[in-house]
């Protein structure tokens, strides 16, 4: 019984320090990663982005060699998609801050590579005061229509 203890609390805070995070100063980014329909794009970066410090930042730019970005917000209206593009996504303070559909997103487009199902592509995330941020965006295929990744 013991070693099975042992066994399970390893295999937990294994997977607990594998987590898909990153963090520079008062931010930290959770599960960054891009679902697509058709593998040479277009389509959307989602994650959750942790302000921890007392002011207000800023995501002001995505920079990757693999694709055009642009961060952009999309709502449904009566069952209409509508989206645009904006200069900035605020982060508050002490806040935490979901790209996810329906919402704020980043847009891929462009692309020089194919896309497929559990690559992990490098990016940066430029902020506003806590600069660049280097993450690995993980590689999804979209689970259903309502994603809204086809743009």
């Amino acid at each position: 019984m013991y070693k099975a203890l042992i066994i399970v609390l390893f295999l937990v805070s294994t997977k607990i320090g594998a987590a898909h995070q990153f963090q520079k100063d008062h931010i930290n980014i959770n599960h960054p990663h891009i679902k697509f329909v058709i593998s040479s794009g277009p389509a959307a970066g989602y994650m959750k982005i942790v302000n921890m410090g007392f002011e207000t930042d800023r995501l002001i730019k995505v920079v990757t060699d693999f694709a055009d970005t642009e961060l952009h917000y999309s709502s449904v209206e009566n069952g209409i998609v509508t989206m645009s593009k904006v200069d900035f996504i605020e982060i508050p303070p002490q806040k935490a801050k979901s790209l996810k559909p329906g919402t704020h997103h980043i847009m891929f487009s462009n692309f020089s590579i194919e896309l497929s199902h559990g690559i992990s592509l490098e990016g940066s995330l430029v902020f506003e005061n806590a600069g660049e941020i280097k993450v690995l965006f993980e590689v999804e295929t979209q689970k259903s229509i309502d994603d809204h990744t086809e743009h």
